[in-house]
């Protein structure tokens, strides 16, 4: 299945937004964790050669379970002033 990645605009009515990240180092190269706007909510990718994922209590991300690899992504460029994924 091919995933849809979302517009600005699309992403905007999430009204998720990064609010600081810390990068680490593991054996397989760079992970993160995101800290969010939305209390309990934080993006992560372990380093490990997987995806990007949201943790928190399911109650607290359900909203944003719509997003998807590709849109936690884009939310993490658009912090960090890099480009944006766009839809092809």
């Amino acid at each position: 299945m091919r995933m849809t990645v979302k517009t600005r605009a699309e992403l905007a009515a999430f009204k998720l937004k990064i609010t600081h990240i810390r990068y680490f180092e593991t054996r397989r190269g760079v992970g993160y964790e995101c800290k969010t706007n939305v209390p309990n909510v934080t993006i992560w990718n372990d380093g490990m050669g997987g995806g990007s994922y949201m943790d928190g209590r399911w109650s607290d991300i359900k909203q944003f379970n719509e997003l998807n690899e590709l849109d936690l992504e884009n939310l993490i460029n658009i912090f960090e002033g890099q480009p944006f994924y766009e839809r092809v």
